[in-house]
């Protein structure tokens, strides 16, 4: 059995006790990209006196431990072994904060981590690493960018240059401690006089900033809501840094009862906001983003990030999750018949870079993950499903490509709609998040996948038996004597659909 396929069923589990919520994410084990099990949190407001009193919230401690003993519950009927329970700003800043600690170990036998501001920081930015965004050049200008993590309790800052933690900075300008300052003023002076502690944020002007933090992701929501984004995915989201600074001021300004109505969002999330936007305003007065853009992972998969070897580091996530989801789904368990389908089909994209031959790649172990539906529904499931799965490593425009590959290489056409010049409904968003150009290489991968397995029935190691060749004018499928028996008519169709995409003449020789 392969490392891929009995690493997932090592189950290790999360539980995180911040200032707002506390926090239940089982992955299926530690692995480049974990994929989530079962996740669920309870808003608690563990630190929403801390501001005033110095100590947790009283009915809010009932309220975590009620929580912690159905994580308890869970995970030992899981019979998940692997569990690590951290605290952060609210447990370590508050008086009564060991005698809640205590009280959770006596309790449930649960030992509980309380990391420091700097700690925090630390696996909040590798939280963002292990995502990918240090990795293919899209960590920011020149390998480095500030990340940021709001919670209840803080505000944790870092500065990451070349997939390495150059500078960190745990503020305390979490929604609960500003929300006790008695007016906007107030606040803006806190923040303003913290701000001034973290001294690296002078060299970070025009950096793209990664946000992270429960009350930030709702801006993002936020945005998405008001803005007509068609892909609702907060992980990657980007937003230009003048527009982002201009939103924040925006949303600090609204009452709670008007951005209710304004961005459809709960009561629950809408009390952060305001201070959250108005941190992040005063925070890109200082640093002037080139962009904002949004991760959707952080200290929890920074945690299991930390555990990881050297050489599961250096493994590409998108990768790394294409080929868990092929080996879960795929007719044959077999990823090195996937590589044989990415090297038969280079020769039709001489010229791409790297990164399209890593979405090639992607998209091929991809290829066989629609094979169990109706035929008339494999298409638009798959582009549905391979739009939101659960990648890491990849962009907005990344999925839609994969997506979009994917409903060709099932449907076996890219049909426009005559009159408004656009998709088939079920694939709008791609037309939306990509350029023409692009759709038309994500449609030829598709064509050469549907083409690949017609020729080898999804035996994808037959193709070492053939060859696709490019000319000035042709498409050339060649077939060598052990490959005769593949050759049909519906061979010769597929080629001609993959021919003409390519504005080319199809030709079989063998």
């Amino acid at each position: 059995m392969s490392d891929q396929q009995s690493v997932n069923k090592n189950y290790v589990a999360i539980i995180d006790i911040g200032s707002n919520a506390v926090r239940l994410v089982v992955y299926d084990g530690l692995n480049r990209a974990p994929f989530r099990i079962h996740s669920e949190r309870t808003i608690c407001n563990l630190g929403s006196d801390l501001g005033k009193t110095g100590y947790l919230n009283p009915d809010s401690v009932k309220k975590a431990l009620n929580s912690i003993r159905r994580f308890s519950g869970l995970l030992a009927a899981m019979k998940v072994k692997n569990v690590r329970a951290v605290a952060t700003a609210a447990v370590r800043d508050a008086s009564d904060g060991k005698d809640f600690i205590d009280t959770v170990q006596k309790e449930f036998g649960l030992t509980i981590t309380v990391i420091d501001g700097e700690e925090e920081a630390r696996l909040s930015a590798l939280g963002v690493l292990a995502n990918g965004f240090g990795e293919n050049n899209v960590f920011g200008q020149n390998g480095r960018g500030v990340i940021g993590d709001y919670g209840g309790g803080s505000l944790e800052l870092i500065v990451v240059e070349n997939g390495q933690v150059k500078h960190k900075a745990s503020l305390p300008l979490g929604s609960h401690r500003l929300m006790a300052e008695k007016d906007r003023a107030a606040r803006i002076e806190t923040i303003g006089k913290h701000l001034a502690r973290a001294g690296f944020l002078k060299d970070c002007a025009g950096q793209d900033f990664y946000a992270m933090g429960g009350a930030w992701r709702s801006m993002a929501t936020a945005h998405m809501f008001m803005s007509q984004y068609p892909l609702r995915l907060l992980d990657h989201y980007q937003v230009d840094g003048k527009t982002a600074a201009e939103f924040a001021g925006l949303l600090s300004r609204q009452a709670p009862a008007s951005l209710e109505k304004t961005v459809g969002m709960s009561k629950k999330r809408i009390r952060d906001i305001g201070v959250a936007a108005l941190t992040m305003e005063q925070l890109f007065e200082k640093i002037s983003p080139r962009r904002l853009i949004f991760s959707g992972t952080g200290l929890r998969e920074g945690l299991l990030f930390d555990q990881l070897s050297p050489a599961l580091h250096r493994q590409d996530p998108l990768i790394a999750g294409c080929a868990k989801i092929a080996l879960r789904i795929s007719r044959f368990d077999d990823l090195k018949a996937f590589k044989t389908l990415s090297r038969w089909m280079e020769p039709l994209f001489a010229g791409q870079d790297g990164d399209f031959m890593r979405l090639l790649e992607a998209s091929c172990l991809l290829s066989d993950t629609g094979w169990f539906e109706h035929e008339e529904y494999q298409a638009d499931h798959a582009f549905q499903r391979i739009l939101v799965m659960p990648f890491y490593g990849i962009d907005h425009p990344g999925r839609a490509f994969l997506a979009l590959s994917q409903y060709v290489r099932y449907k076996g056409y890219l049909r426009r709609d005559n009159h408004t010049k656009g998709f088939d409904d079920v694939i709008r968003p791609a037309q939306k998040l990509l350029a023409d150009r692009t759709v038309d290489l994500a449609a030829t991968i598709g064509l050469a996948q549907r083409m690949g397995y017609l020729l080898t029935g999804g035996a994808l190691g037959l193709l070492r038996h053939t060859e696709l060749k490019v000319t000035a004018k042709q498409l050339v499928l060649k077939l060598n004597d052990q490959a005769d028996l593949l050759n049909a008519d519906v061979i010769h169709d597929a080629l001609k659909a993959l021919a003409e995409r390519m504005s080319l003449t199809a030709v079989v020789e063998g």
